[in-house]
């Protein structure tokens, strides 16, 4: 057999391997698609490594979970969960929960079978943020809700942060607040509105169109309310002793502290 000869016939042989190869690849590349039955297969073999049902009762990530609950893990070496699903509503941490169950840091998300109170608010059906100590992080309020004297719009959400001695309060929209600072509160979407746990406004943001007024001057942007502290319990009712925020002057905006109407606090220019 001449060279050439040799040559074109393993060059043949090797075009006929190549195609082979890519008809193979294609082959398994479309038979792994989502939705195929190998992919299907692949992934519930994939679940199985990473899922686990309990057989009794346990704590797992701080929280109390009955037997029979599915977890599923972060990875095969069941180090950290990522959820878990209830069979049945289970009292945990003082709620009725029910369905799916998130991990997130610090604590989980839970499903409410029902309308509960949960650490003195009223939380509507469905999901609410729980830390592992079962205090709550956020949820959405149930019906018109009211707190502190404020009648809150429907859908609003609470986020209580006891460590700041404050309460967030997210709106679904924007609603004009009955608030006894001389101006509504108009503000982006979504919002919301800092207080101190007593029920005193302390933090806002407002729309440059919709600025917050008080002593001749328009705020706009993020506004404080700031308070003497031998005034706390007052709540909404509590007057401020200064307020600040961003004032527009033609294309800049300075930042400006301003003493509330009636109190001593000298004007200065606040933050850069």
């Amino acid at each position: 057999m001449t060279w050439p000869r040799a040559f074109l016939i393993l060059l043949w042989g090797a075009g006929i391997g190549a195609a082979v190869l890519l008809a193979l690849y294609l082959w398994v590349y479309e038979a792994f698609q989502p939705g195929t039955p190998l992919s299907r297969l692949q992934r519930r073999i994939e679940m199985a490594r990473i899922t686990t049902i309990l057989d009794r009762p346990q704590v797992i990530s701080g929280f109390p979970l009955p037997a029979g609950t599915e977890v599923v893990w972060d990875d095969p070496s069941h180090r950290r969960p990522e959820a878990a699903t209830l069979r049945a509503p289970t009292q945990i941490l003082g709620v009725r929960a029910s369905g799916r169950l998130r991990v997130v840091e610090g604590g989980w998300i839970v499903g409410l079978a029902d309308a509960q109170e949960v650490d003195g608010w009223l939380c509507a059906k469905g999901e609410v943020e729980l830390t592992n100590a079962g205090r709550l992080r956020n949820c959405e309020l149930s019906g018109a809700p009211t707190w502190r004297g404020w009648s809150l719009p429907p859908r609003t959400s609470v986020q209580p942060r006891p460590e700041l001695r404050q309460v967030w309060l997210q709106l679904d929209f924007a609603f004009p607040l009955d608030k006894p600072l001389e101006s509504p509160v108009v503000g982006r979407m979504p919002w919301i509105i800092a207080f101190n746990e007593d029920g005193s406004p302390l933090e806002s943001t407002y729309d440059h169109a919709a600025p917050y007024s008080v002593a001749g001057q328009e705020f706009s942007g993020d506004v404080r309310w700031d308070y003497d502290p031998a005034t706390y319990g007052m709540g909404r009712d509590r007057p401020p002793v200064a307020v600040s925020g961003f004032v527009h002057e033609d294309r800049t905006r300075r930042h400006v502290v301003l003493p509330w109407p009636g109190s001593a606090i000298p004007a200065r220019e606040g933050r850069p």
